[in-house]
């Protein structure tokens, strides 16, 4: 049994692929917060079984990345009519959308492709971290100041999540 083996009490059982999605426009201020936030994670030192993406906005083009995950954690602007800098964290079980028709897949949402995901019979455990953004229509690179100081906050969770998964 190696050190790693040891340590994590996983004897031959190898660790849990992971994809952190940075979700946002970063041309539209707040709406950029996952792509920021994933930009400090990436700063810090992260297991081996971890892998982050500064991905915009979400695609149909994220299929193959999401069946070759065992979990997804995205970071985005989740706009519940909270207090600017307002931390969620949730899973896509935990939210209704409308299903109404898309005229072409720029209009596809995270939810959309998790459900493309799922006719493929191999969806990632999803988790949902997000702020309440202050503004989402600005054109403007900078995050506002109450969206800028959740992030901490949100690596935190990431981080505490992360450990979660890897002990399991």
């Amino acid at each position: 049994m190696s050190q790693e083996e040891a340590e994590t009490g996983r004897g031959l059982s190898p660790l849990p692929k992971i994809l952190i999605l940075g979700v946002g426009n970063l041309l539209l201020k707040d709406d950029g917060f996952g792509v920021h936030a994933v930009r400090e994670i990436e700063k810090s030192a992260l297991p081996e079984n971890v892998h982050l993406l500064e991905a915009g906005t979400v695609s149909h083009q994220f299929l193959p990345l999401f069946n070759e995950s065992d979990y997804l954690l995205v970071v985005d602007a989740v706009d519940a009519g909270d207090t600017p800098g307002s931390i969620y964290k949730f899973s896509p079980e935990d939210v209704t959308y409308s299903k109404e028709q898309k005229l072409s897949l720029h209009q596809m949402s995270l939810l959309d492709v998790l459900g493309m995901a799922s006719l493929t019979g191999r969806v990632p455990k999803t988790l949902i971290f997000g702020v309440q953004p202050e503004d989402v229509s600005s054109w403007s690179l900078e995050l506002s100041d109450a969206v800028k100081g959740a992030i901490p906050k949100i690596k935190e969770l990431i981080f505490a999540e992360l450990k979660k998964i890897n002990e399991k």
